[in-house]
């Protein structure tokens, strides 16, 4: 079983995925030229291997998302949310600094529109 591993940069998050250890997290910023070159990888990843993800809480942990991340990492929730109507035990964790009211609105959105379990965690 394969995984990813995704370095942070200024503007791309830290992404560490492996299905065989129940791990997905995806943290930092977010503002990438192109959305592709980190939203790619994750979306094939979870193509490719995650039908091997279950008993995982996946942990997303954004200080920063563009416009045009915003729209990817929905993407890779809706992903996430056929995964769990499919059987699959997944649920969300989603980390919001705790002073970033705005964070935490976007998280609790997606969480209105989907119906994987998500779980909020302000941190300092």
């Amino acid at each position: 079983m394969s995984y990813l591993k995704i370095e942070a940069t200024e503007d791309c998050p830290d992404v560490l995925m492996d299905a065989d250890l129940a791990i997905f997290q995806i943290a930092g910023n977010s503002t990438p030229e192109d959305v592709n070159r980190v939203y790619k990888p994750i979306i094939e990843w979870l193509d490719n291997e995650g039908s091997h993800l279950d008993n995982c809480q996946c942990k997303l942990f954004f200080r920063y998302l563009s416009t045009s991340s915003h729209h990817m990492v929905f993407n890779v929730l809706r992903k996430l949310n056929d995964m769990y109507n499919r059987g699959r035990h997944i649920s969300v964790e989603w980390a919001y600094e705790n002073i970033d009211e705005d964070m935490l609105r976007l998280g609790l959105d997606f969480a209105s529109i989907l119906e994987i379990p998500f779980e909020f965690s302000p941190r300092n």
